[in-house]
């Protein structure tokens, strides 16, 4: 009799913790498969973050040189929307496949809840129920007896998804990570990690004002708006890591004021730490502060949001107006509100601005 082991859950996303569980059990019980099988609707949980294309694509990454584990879509095929109950996964997979026995696999936090699961007793009788350890949650051998549970003997596991989505993004397959990262999933969470609230708050509202202004003007919304959500990732990053990095990557910048270092920084992190590919919206990135001689369109939607972001506590609005309508004429009146504004104040240029301001603003040009 063939052996298959389930794993069902949001997977919103899929992580590192979810393979190894999958990898133990299919040695320790010796089973012939695991099929990973995403609800659509979890009686559980009231929503998931992304869309169930995101979350299948990311479980077929993480997956994809990994024998022996499958993507069972059941629930996802279901035309109902109703919550998707596990008794009624069960009887249908028992129903189509009567010589399989079936391993039901849980975390030890759900274990503990399963006197509360519709028709636990039933679940149990027509599937063999495992748990897993998972870290904060304690054996405590009521339901584990009551409801003849196999106990894998792993390491407890820490992973979760909530966790990943809060910022915690090593708990991830780096495949997973470049596609997360490359279609701006998770990002308004995941950078929360990263600073402090204000600063978070700041860049949320960058982020989603330069994907207003990327539409308006017709230009890629996601590209914008995951420069946004990056453009300051690495603004409060330690000084003395800072220093360091800057001294190995950017040598050439380190005569520049350090508060403007985390434009080069924030381009390394989202290269190399959440595996940004796309080099319109490193080079956004890179431009947002300083600006450059080389600023494509989406660098000069991100350039004016960061400046314009309501949350600066200026109204900003005739400006974001004429940046809605042609982005051209908005990026150049920033330029000359920083000219204009640093001469009135008597703060120092930077050279390299005088080259930005004679191209864009003295010459005109696009």
């Amino acid at each position: 009799m063939k052996k298959i082991g389930i794993l069902g859950g949001s997977f919103d996303p899929i992580h590192k913790g979810h393979i190894e569980i999958a990898n133990i059990a299919l040695k320790e019980l010796e089973l012939d498969e695991i099929q990973l099988i995403p609800t659509k609707n979890n009686p559980w949980k009231d929503n998931v973050n992304t869309s169930e294309r995101n979350r299948l694509k990311m479980m077929e990454l993480a997956i994809q040189e990994i024998k022996n584990i499958t993507i069972n879509t059941i629930e996802l095929e279901s035309h109902s929307d109703d919550k998707n109950y596990t008794i009624d996964t069960i009887k249908i997979l028992k129903a189509k496949h009567p010589d399989v026995k079936y391993y039901y696999i849980m975390g030890m936090d759900q274990a503990t809840l399963f006197h509360q699961w519709k028709n636990a007793e039933e679940i149990s009788e027509l599937v063999q129920l495992v748990a897993f350890q998972r870290g904060g949650y304690e054996d405590k051998g009521v339901n584990i007896e009551k409801y003849h549970f196999i106990v894998l003997n792993n390491k407890p596991i820490y992973a979760s998804s909530s966790e990943v989505r809060n910022g915690h993004i090593e708990m991830l397959d780096k495949c997973v990570l470049e596609y997360i990262s490359n279609k701006g999933l998770y990002l308004d969470t995941m950078i929360s990690l990263y600073m402090k609230e204000k600063r978070w708050k700041h860049t949320c509202s960058v982020a989603n004002l330069a994907k207003m202004i990327a539409k308006a003007n017709g230009f890629n919304e996601q590209q914008a708006y995951i420069a946004g959500m990056l453009h300051d990732i690495a603004k409060e990053m330690p000084y003395e890591e800072a220093l360091e990095l800057m001294k190995k990557r950017y040598p050439e910048y380190l005569d520049k004021p350090v508060a403007i270092w985390h434009q080069w920084l924030s381009r390394y992190v989202s290269e190399y730490t959440f595996l940004v590919k796309d080099e319109m919206i490193l080079k956004a990135i890179e431009d947002h502060t300083t600006g450059s001689t080389s600023m494509s369109d989406i660098g000069k939607v991100v350039y004016v949001a960061d400046k314009l972001d309501p949350l600066r506590g200026y109204d900003s609005s005739k400006q974001i107006d004429i940046c809605k309508k042609d982005i051209h004429v908005g990026f150049r009146n920033s330029l000359i509100e920083f000219y204009e504004f640093s001469k009135n104040n008597n703060r120092n240029i930077d050279e390299c601005f005088y080259e930005i301001y004679n191209k864009y603003v003295v010459k005109g040009e696009k």
